[in-house]
């Protein structure tokens, strides 16, 4: 079981993604060597980011697809008002490191794509939404697990609920054992009378017979 608490690590997990930087610069993709935006996003698996990274977009009411051999998500026609009047295409693409995955977008205008030189203005637009994304992300991770602790405290209470019947029938058996001795120790009690009284009908009866037997002898002379 993990040392540290969940909400501790839903803590570390926002303060890092708060602070991770967010990297600007020019990347290939399927259009070309374009201006892009980039995050990474730590103690992640880029099959599962994309998987949310795909969700996340839809918001934004574009068609989503995926191009299977090089992995690039394209979204088509996404309604981001803060960035532009009119829609915006999404290109983004996932490259795992390590323990890491690194999130690549580029935000396609109309005729350019995004860039602090030529939309400054449009930047803390994509700030947001990457750093929405990646604290999504953290929250779904630490979710997970928040499931996984869930269901070893419940394996946990059922063991306890086993021990708890245990010691109840364990308890009753005492009873039912004390309740015995008691019994016995009574029976033990009466036995010890009885042959009290089948010593002096023994005594009593050996008499009869040494009476019959001397009466025999008697006859015999």
């Amino acid at each position: 079981m993990k040392k540290a608490s969940l909400l501790f690590m839903f803590l570390m997990f926002s303060i890092a993604t708060m602070f991770a930087q967010i990297k600007e610069g020019s990347a290939s993709m399927s259009k070309g060597s374009e201006n892009a935006f980039s995050i990474e996003l730590r103690q992640t698996e880029a099959k599962e980011v994309s998987k949310a990274w795909e969700k996340y977009v839809k918001k934004f009411k574009g068609k989503v697809k995926r191009d299977k051999k090089s992995g690039e998500i394209f979204a088509d026609d996404c309604e981001i008002e803060a960035m532009s009047s009119n829609t915006v295409d999404i290109y983004s693409s996932l490259r795992q490191s390590g323990e890491n995955t690194t999130l690549t977008v580029w935000y396609d205008l109309g005729g350019a794509f995004l860039s602090s030189s030529m939309h400054g203005d449009k930047i803390p637009v994509v700030e947001k939404m990457l750093q929405e994304f990646a604290i999504s992300v953290d929250r779904a991770s630490v979710e997970e697990d928040l499931k996984e602790q869930e269901k070893i405290l419940k394996g946990l209470e059922k063991d306890l609920k086993g021990l708890e019947k245990d010691k109840e029938k364990s308890e009753d058996e005492i009873v039912k054992c004390e309740k015995k001795i008691v019994e016995e120790k009574e029976a033990i009690k009466v036995n010890l009378e009885d042959q009290k009284v089948k010593v002096g009908e023994i005594e009593a009866q050996k008499k009869v017979v040494e009476q019959i037997r001397d009466a025999l002898k008697k006859l015999d002379k």
